[in-house]
């Protein structure tokens, strides 16, 4: 966490002189966590954080850099290049696992694992909006004990009924930990759908969620420690918008019910949650009118 603060410090130091950005920053807590052994640890609670910063580069052209500290799946630094039409948006760009090796005291560390992210999404609005969007490492050249493969993937459909968006979302984030020659997969793969209400002239927007969430844990076939544990999940989100130029939210979900869907598992009557909470800025030129 003292690490993703110093980056984002780092990182808003020469907006002072940058043309405008749109600044998006939050902080995160989690107690679906698994280890990476398999036990599911709901007393212990991870935390992380996000920070992006976009800007329009040309007409059509936007990029945007972001660091995203998960606190359960590790940490990757983005780039993307969009290209923005006003009914389709396409991008791509590099990105990096940061840090997320747990090799031994006498193997070579990762520090940086590179990978790739693309999407696209079509939008006609006021009626619907679809987008798929996945970021995922590239194979290594070289394969050490403990190297982690971060992969994360996104693929939603949306509507609109009066003041309110209506999207079903399937979502998932996978690591993989090199394990001699295999590895130890963790997943997390969520099933939505998700609503949000609004109002015009109003300043809060409204979301309510309703998911089932899957959490693999994988060696090998037939593997006495693979596991793989269902959720159903209530979640919600306030955002606070008393100006165009910011925004303010808080967002959270949180089991109803847990259940193993293979050998029995301990710990499953405990409450899990995700938890996030930030701030979205637009921040104009310093020498504006």
């Amino acid at each position: 966490m003292k690490r993703f603060i110093a980056l984002a410090a780092l990182a808003l130091i020469p907006l002072r002189f940058a043309q405008p950005v749109d600044i998006s920053a939050e902080i995160k807590a989690s107690s679906f966590a698994m280890s990476e052994d398999g036990n599911l640890k709901p007393s212990a609670i991870g935390y992380g954080g996000f920070i992006e910063v976009s800007d329009r580069l040309s007409a059509n052209l936007f990029g945007k850099l972001s660091y995203d500290a998960d606190p359960v799946y590790g940490n990757v630094l983005s780039a993307r290049a969009m290209y923005r039409t006003s009914y389709m948006e396409i991008a791509a760009g590099p990105s990096f696992g940061v840090l997320n090796s747990n090799g031994s005291s006498d193997g070579v560390p990762i520090l940086f694992q590179p990978g790739l992210g693309i999407g696209f999404s079509v939008t006609a609005p006021g009626f619907v909006v679809a987008r798929a969007d996945t970021e995922f490492a590239l194979p290594a050249a070289v394969q050490t004990e403990g190297q982690a493969y971060l992969q994360k993937s996104e693929l939603s459909a949306g509507f609109f009924l009066p003041n309110v968006l209506c999207t079903l979302k399937v979502s998932q984030r996978t690591s993989g930990i090199q394990d001699g020659a295999d590895a130890k997969i963790r997943s997390t793969t969520d099933y939505g759908f998700y609503t949000t209400a609004y109002k015009k002239g109003s300043p809060f927007r409204i979301g309510l969620d309703f998911i089932y969430r899957v959490i693999d844990y994988y060696v090998v076939a037939d593997s006495p420690d693979n596991r793989k544990i269902a959720n159903l999940v209530l979640g919600g989100e306030l955002t606070f918008s008393p100006k165009a130029e910011y925004s303010l939210f808080l967002a959270g979900d949180g089991s109803l019910y847990s259940f193993s869907l293979g050998d029995p598992v301990d710990g499953l009557d405990k409450f899990m949650f995700n938890l996030r909470a930030g701030i979205n800025l637009s921040l104009p030129t310093l020498d504006a009118p």
